[in-house]
C-alpha cells in the first residue's frame, strides 16, 4: 500500500523528469535555431569542383594575406589587390568569425599561386561599370557597427585600387538584391546600383526606393533619381536601405 509519503515523493520525481526534459527540449531547440541561423549568415561561395563559372570570384578586400593553410595563424605568402581576380578551389570544414563576418577559408589559385584566403574577403557580387568598364563594383558584408546594426559594403575600384567606399545598414540586405541598372534603362550618365529588401514579392530596380549613384568618382545614396542631376558628390560614407530609418 502506498503511503502518502511514497506519494509526495513519487510525484517531485516526475516534476523533477518533466522539468528536466523540459529544459533539454528548449536546449536542443536553441542549438538548432542557433545553427540554422549560422547556416544562413555564413558568406559562402561554389568551388571549382561544383560550378566552373562560379568558382571565379573578386576580391573584396585590400591587401588580402594568402596564406599557405586555412588559418589566420599560417604563414602569409603574400598579399592580393582588392579585385584580383580567384578561382576557389575547395574551402575549409569549419566557418570563422571575423570582426562579425563569418566565411570558411577558400583555398584559391591566382595564376601560378596556390594558396588560401579568408571567404569574408571575397566579393559576393560583382559589378561592371556601365560608364567606364575599367571600374568595377564590389559588394560583401562588413560586420556590425557600434551599435550593433549589420552593414554591408560596396567598393568602386579600377585596376587593383579603391576609387571610393560606402557602408549600408540593414538586416534583409542580399547580394542577390542588388543590381547595376543596365545601359540601355540608365539615361542619367552616371552608373546606379538599386537596392531592394526581400520583404517585397519582386524587385524592380527602376522603382527601388533606395539607390547608390556612382559621381564625379564619389559612392553617393539617392532615393531619388529624377533629382540625379542636382545630387551633390558630398562623402557621406553611409547608405540605409529602404526598410531602416536614418539613425
Amino acid at each position: 500500500m502506498k503511503t502518502l509519503k511514497n506519494t509526495q515523493n513519487e510525484n517531485k520525481t516526475q516534476t523533477r523528469l518533466s522539468k528536466l526534459f523540459q529544459a533539454v527540449m528548449i536546449l536542443a531547440m536553441l542549438f538548432i535555431a542557433s545553427d540554422i541561423y549560422a547556416q544562413t549568415n555564413e558568406v559562402e561561395f561554389d568551388v571549382y569542383s561544383n560550378s566552373v563559372t562560379n568558382a571565379s570570384q573578386y576580391l573584396l578586400g585590400d591587401d588580402v594575406a594568402l596564406r599557405d593553410c586555412a588559418s589566420v595563424h599560417c604563414e602569409k605568402l603574400t598579399t592580393l589587390n582588392i579585385g584580383t581576380n580567384v578561382r576557389l578551389l575547395a574551402k575549409s570544414e569549419m566557418p570563422q568569425t571575423i570582426n562579425g563576418v563569418t566565411s570558411r577559408f577558400y583555398k584559391i589559385k591566382m595564376g601560378p599561386q596556390i594558396g588560401w584566403i579568408w571567404g569574408g574577403l571575397i566579393s559576393q557580387k560583382t559589378m561592371v561599370s556601365q560608364i567606364n568598364p575599367e571600374i568595377k563594383f564590389v559588394f560583401g558584408e562588413a560586420g556590425v557597427d557600434y551599435k550593433g546594426y549589420k552593414r554591408f559594403q560596396i567598393r568602386a575600384i579600377r585596376n587593383g585600387t579603391e576609387i571610393d567606399k560606402i557602408f549600408v545598414k540593414s538586416e534583409t540586405l542580399h547580394h542577390e538584391l542588388i543590381n547595376l541598372i543596365d545601359k540601355q534603362d540608365n539615361t542619367y550618365g552616371t552608373d546606379v546600383i538599386a537596392l531592394c529588401t526581400n520583404e517585397g514579392e519582386s524587385c524592380d530596380v527602376t522603382e527601388s526606393s533606395a539607390y547608390i549613384v556612382f559621381k564625379d568618382n564619389k559612392l553617393m545614396q539617392t532615393s531619388n533619381l529624377a533629382a540625379l542631376e542636382q545630387v551633390k558628390p558630398q562623402k557621406t560614407n553611409y547608405a540605409f536601405s529602404c526598410e531602416l530609418d536614418n539613425k
